[in-house]
């Protein structure tokens, strides 16, 4: 799998350790690239190698602060 360009949703979830859920989140949300051939959806090895070198929390971890930061008016 190492020598490919590109790779299917199940292997990239597979290399990141990850559901292909979060996957599909992923792509949705445009934090992962992926191509459409066909009907298959792939995505760049190196796209996948950017996202695990990447550092920043996960979404839940950033709902949590949305949620606890003081608003404007209650200052």
């Amino acid at each position: 799998m190492s020598d490919r360009l590109l790779v299917s949703k199940r292997d990239a979830a597979s290399l990141l350790s990850v559901s292909v859920r979060t996957i599909e989140n992923l792509i949705a949300a445009k934090r992962l690239v992926a191509r459409k051939l066909g009907r298959r959806t792939l995505i760049p090895r190196s796209a996948i190698e950017q996202l695990a070198r990447r550092d920043t929390p996960s979404p839940s971890i950033e709902a949590a602060e949305v949620r606890h930061e003081p608003n404007a008016t209650n200052q």
